[in-house]
């Protein structure tokens, strides 16, 4: 089997065998955006929200700017991932922060024009695979603490064979749902390089026309 036939099966079979806590994923992610449209008018003062307006821009087509944009966005793609393992710390405060922001600066549009729909009409080329790069890397760095918490309960089950040690037969069991885990976070990292290619080269124009014509 192919290196891409392998790769292409753990991404599959996560979907398949953690649909359950892929759907608590997503079903988070729709509550910090809802959270953050609903509670931006509580924590903040209208002259403060202005901040957060996002209306339309020009874009420079600039490569700089570009890579700057995707060093981050992967930056905290990593970042997220790695401290997944503090308890799941990463992917939570990820998607709080940038999908309930995303919730915020829409509210801080509609207030700023009247149209409740228009950050996302602005943003919806780049803003879609931004936030799904988001989910996706959240859904990976789940199944990773996921991975260690099965690893150390069966390092500790008194009923494990222990010809191979307990810390390598743990492993063994559990290892296909690290090669998920992994499968699913190289999948987001790609696609947040592909939303920071579209944000700077296409979103913003491609938003403009579909917020002219809607």
């Amino acid at each position: 089997m192919s290196f891409f036939n392998t790769y292409y099966e753990y991404v599959k079979s996560a979907f398949v065998e953690h649909k359950y806590l892929f759907l608590i994923t997503l079903l988070f992610a729709v509550f910090c955006w809802i959270g953050g449209y609903f509670i931006a008018d509580i924590i903040f003062t209208p002259e403060e929200l202005v901040d957060f307006e996002y209306l339309s821009q020009q874009t420079l087509f600039s490569f700089d700017d570009m890579m700057e944009i995707i060093f981050i966005n992967c930056y905290i793609n990593v970042q997220s991932y790695l401290e997944s393992v503090f308890l799941c710390y990463g992917p939570i405060y990820d998607m709080t922060l940038n999908i309930g922001l995303s919730g915020i600066t829409t509210r801080a549009t509609e207030l700023a024009c009247g149209d409740p729909f228009l950050f996302i009409k602005l943003t919806c080329l780049h803003g879609f695979f931004e936030d799904l790069a988001t989910i996706l890397n959240s859904f990976a760095g789940f199944l990773l603490f996921y991975f260690i918490v099965r690893t150390i309960k069966d390092f500790f089950n008194p009923s494990q064979q222990l010809a191979e040690g307990k810390i390598r037969n743990s492993l063994r069991i559990n290892k296909r749902m690290l090669y998920q885990s992994l499968a699913i976070f190289v999948l987001a990292f790609v696609i947040m390089i592909i939303a920071g290619v579209l944000e700077e080269y296409v979103s913003i124009p491609f938003g403009n026309f579909i917020a002219a014509v809607l």
